[in-house]
């Protein structure tokens, strides 16, 4: 751990990293490069899916140390079942990769098809574009390839790999990864940060007592949070019956300390007074 000297915490975190694309493209190949270092040239289908499950590890911002397990899945290439199980293939997926064969066109024209088919269920997650068997037809994607997958997926990176030669598969995996990771830890962080922002909450209407807090003061009091996500803030202590909500206008409201809401108080107030008598 000699480089980890600075480490102050370690963050966990599972991952799930899925691989789809069309039937023969390689995927099964390049996970076995990426995984195992090893290629086949004899062809075997996937038939539902494989599992391999990796481990990342790396320092952030000189203080945090992450370690991932990250479970890559391997997945059939039948749209049929892809759309029939979809729900089931894709759910929980933090990133993916799309891959597709240079040598047929028919796989390229297929890869806003499985984005689309993912992300319905995923949501905006990370996601990069494999164009594999790059040692095969010069390694090269006609113009007319990348002109048209550029129009139909702007801003999506892409690769040219080989799983045979090695050509670019390892960068793929890892910056897809990276990109999970970074998201993850920013998910992460805005949660921490609006968990924040609703005891502060809490804490000014319980100073405020049965006169409340108005929108107004509000606004003017979290002027780092934008609006949307502070009315967000608002509402979920809404749901959870820390505060009640009073319309006082036609776009005006202010809010009222609960009897929970109070207990909620006290009991963070004892928990940091413990916390500070803990001896060392």
């Amino acid at each position: 751990m000699e480089g980890h000297a600075t480490v102050r915490a370690i963050r966990r975190m599972k991952l799930k990293l899925v691989v789809v694309g069309d039937r023969a493209v390689g995927k099964t190949s390049l996970v076995n490069r990426y995984v195992f270092d090893t290629f086949s040239d004899v062809y075997h289908g996937t038939l539902g899916s494989r599992l391999s499950i990796l481990a990342f590890s790396r320092v952030v911002e000189g203080e945090e140390l992450v370690e991932a397990e990250v479970a890559l899945f391997d997945l059939m290439g039948e749209r049929s079942a892809r759309d029939t199980f979809k729900d089931v293939m894709f759910w929980g997926t933090n990133g993916f990769l799309v891959v597709a064969d240079v040598t047929r066109r028919e796989t390229i024209e297929s890869i806003p098809g499985w984005i689309e088919t993912v992300q319905s269920v995923a949501g905006e997650v990370p996601h990069h574009i494999l164009l594999n068997k790059a040692d095969l037809a010069g390694g090269a994607v006609s113009p007319q390839d990348t002109e048209w997958l550029l129009a139909q997926i702007p801003g999506a990176p892409y690769h040219l790999t080989s799983a045979k030669t090695a050509e670019g598969v390892e960068r793929a995996f890892e910056s897809l990864v990276h990109s999970m990771v970074e998201r993850s830890l920013a998910k992460s962080r805005h949660r921490k940060k609006t968990l924040i922002v609703g005891s502060r909450i809490l804490e000014f209407a319980a100073r405020r007592g049965r006169i409340g807090v108005t929108k107004k003061e509000i606004l003017a009091s979290f002027k780092q949070l934008d609006v949307a996500s502070l009315m967000q803030e608002v509402e979920s202590l809404k749901k959870l019956g820390m505060v009640t909500v009073e319309d006082t206008g036609p776009a005006s409201f202010r809010i009222v300390l609960t009897e929970k809401g109070a207990g909620e108080i006290e009991k963070k107030g004892t928990a940091e007074r413990d916390t500070d008598e803990t001896p060392e």
